[in-house]
């Protein structure tokens, strides 16, 4: 898990990083998921969306 970032002399928290990396990562499989129709399939897509999120991000602070 990282340590606290610098950014200009300002210190940002580990999570704000995690979740900024997690944001390309969140659009792609977004993408692939409208596509291939498994958006029309579900019963709330946002839901599901947020969902996908959460889960990209807490695997970045697990593996990374």
């Amino acid at each position: 898990m990282l340590s606290e970032v610098a950014v200009a002399g300002i210190y940002l928290p580990p999570f704000f990083v995690y979740a900024c990396v997690a944001v390309p990562l969140f659009l792609g499989v977004r993408f692939v998921l409208a596509r291939t129709g498994v958006l029309r399939r579900v019963w709330h897509p946002a839901l599901f969306e947020f969902a996908i999120s959460l889960c990209l991000v807490s695997v970045l602070m697990l593996y990374v």
